[in-house]
């Protein structure tokens, strides 16, 4: 089971580091429709929003494997690629 991510809606809240932080949302699974999460902007109403499940992930319309999205975001969020790196 995936460990939900703490909810953050209130809008214009500013960090320690000065930026804006991202509001978080989480829908649980309704019938067919898989669990998500949005993430939205501090001082607007832009928006992305991420559904899961064990074999993948859906960002904003895009499917691909937790492999493939983890080879494409990690060096974006400077975090090394591990080899180990196992998906729960």
């Amino acid at each position: 089971m995936r460990q939900i991510l703490k909810t953050q809606k209130k809008m214009v809240v500013i960090r320690p580091d000065g930026s804006w932080a991202i509001r978080v949302s989480h829908k649980k699974q309704k019938g067919k429709k898989m669990p998500s999460y949005t993430f939205k902007c501090g001082c607007c109403h832009e928006k992305v929003v991420i559904y899961y499940d064990e074999d993948g992930l859906e960002i904003n319309g895009v499917n691909g494997s937790i492999k493939n999205w983890q080879e494409l975001l990690l060096p974006l969020l400077k975090i090394k690629s591990n080899k180990k790196l196992t998906v729960k």
